[in-house]
């Protein structure tokens, strides 16, 4: 939950608040209601998807579109072995195709099993519709491929033309180089991704970015940023992390969408790079909202890949939600899709730690560190954000290795040297 600059530092919720008083709060909220609206166009297609093997090798469901008379790949879906997929695309009408990825590369090869487009129907995808239950097994022998090898890694529109034609997986980026300095992590770019979130998907594209090449010496750390946040939000960090034992990879969500659907895509982009580098584990370090959003994607991840997940550490995460969200719900002319799983009675809450039964991240240390300087009038104790009873919730400290307390705002907690040592620290004692 990156704090904006009003007066210094002030909550994200403030300037909601704000922004509901003053002469902007019209006109940014019809933006966001179109931006939501062209979202809410896009059908989702799903479904399940077998191999012709017990083997686990990775299962790709391919989506193919018909622009004009010729076949276009418009997204896919990477799955660590038999189960279920799921792929989002503008109305119109489509064919599936699939294979068993035996080399691991991502690349369709010939003599592995496929599943050509012309052995399934055709989908009509209707505005805002869904086309749920397509059941697809890839045969043992795979019949006459396109003509060409089916790179998936290639399926990333570069223009906005090409991006506005395919879905939201299809302009994510999955290992692609950058720096925190990049445009596409900017004030500008991250605004976009709370207020208009159709917007930041063309322009700044979702995803897993890596600041150097890949070395499978070093074990990657992936960074999760908060709502209204940023890679930029763990520069400091970053810069102090031991890069001769550990590779910064950083995740970039518009943090107002709806956070399950954010632990799906983390899912699905880091279980492309596991397959594509043989990763063998992943540490994840992330910040308020982006806790939450992790522990998300820690719980599919446990069920979807074999890679490890052995350390998980929050920042300042609002475990039990925060009140102002709730607020935004009941009282906003357009509610950001974010505020309603960060509400404290959100479903979303709930099954992270309760789905019936108690849930719990199985193989996974969690460290729990947690800030309390306050930087306004609230009378509940807080770090100027989140209050501290939302950061200590109990089902999160019961299944917390450890606690840290620090004497820090909510985004002070990032530019800490202790806290900065302590991370270091927990990184290199990580099984």
């Amino acid at each position: 939950m990156k704090l904006q600059a009003i007066r210094g530092r002030s909550s994200v919720f403030l300037v909601f608040f704000l922004l509901l008083a003053g002469p902007l709060s019209g006109c940014m909220f019809r933006t966001l209601k179109e931006q939501q609206a062209q979202l809410d166009q896009l059908c989702l297609i799903s479904g399940t998807i077998a191999g012709s093997t017990a083997q686990d090798d990775p299962r790709v469901v391919v989506l193919v579109g018909m622009i004009g008379n010729s076949p276009r790949l418009i997204d896919h879906f990477v799955s660590e072995g038999d189960g279920t997929w799921l792929m989002a695309a503008q109305p119109g009408l489509y064919q599936l195709a699939a294979f068993e990825d035996r080399s691991r590369d991502l690349i369709y090869q010939p003599g592995e099993p496929l599943l050509n487009r012309e052995a399934t129907q055709q989908v009509q995808c209707a505005a805002g519709g869904r086309v749920a239950d397509i059941a697809l097994r890839i045969p043992s022998a795979g019949s006459q491929a396109y003509g060409h090898d089916v790179d998936i890694t290639q399926l990333v529109a570069r223009s906005n033309d090409q991006q506005f034609e395919v879905s939201i997986a299809s302009v994510t980026a999955a290992g692609a180089m950058a720096t925190l300095d990049d445009d596409r992590f900017s004030d500008e770019r991250v605004k976009s991704g709370m207020w208009a979130p159709f917007d930041f998907l063309v322009n700044a594209g979702p995803g897993i970015y890596f600041l150097e090449p890949y070395d499978a010496k070093r074990i990657p750390v992936l960074f999760v940023h908060g709502i209204s946040g940023s890679p930029r939000n763990f520069r400091y960090l970053i810069e102090h992390l031991d890069r001769t034992r550990f590779q910064p990879w950083v995740y970039y969500y518009p943090s107002g969408a709806r956070l399950p659907r954010v632990a799906d895509h983390l899912t699905q982009t880091l279980l492309q790079l596991e397959v594509r580098y043989r990763v063998p584990k992943v540490l994840v370090v992330a910040h308020s909202m982006g806790g939450l959003v992790s522990r998300g994607f820690l719980l599919r991840h446990q069920k979807s890949s074999a890679a490890a997940s052995p350390l998980f550490i929050t920042l300042s995460t609002p475990w039990g939600g925060h009140s102002a969200a709730q607020k935004g719900v009941d009282y906003a002319p357009t509610v950001v899709r974010s505020w309603y799983d960060m509400a404290p009675s959100s479903d979303y809450l709930r099954t992270l730690f309760d789905d019936g039964t108690p849930v719990q991240v199985q193989g996974t240390e969690h460290h729990l560190l947690f800030s309390f300087k306050k930087d306004g009038s609230s009378s509940e104790s807080d770090d100027g954000v989140v209050t501290v009873a939302s950061q200590l919730r109990p089902e999160a400290q019961s299944q917390a290795h450890s606690l840290y307390g620090f004497n820090d705002t909510h985004t002070g907690i990032l530019e800490d040297p202790a806290v900065s040592a302590l991370l270091n620290k927990l990184l290199a004692e990580a099984r």
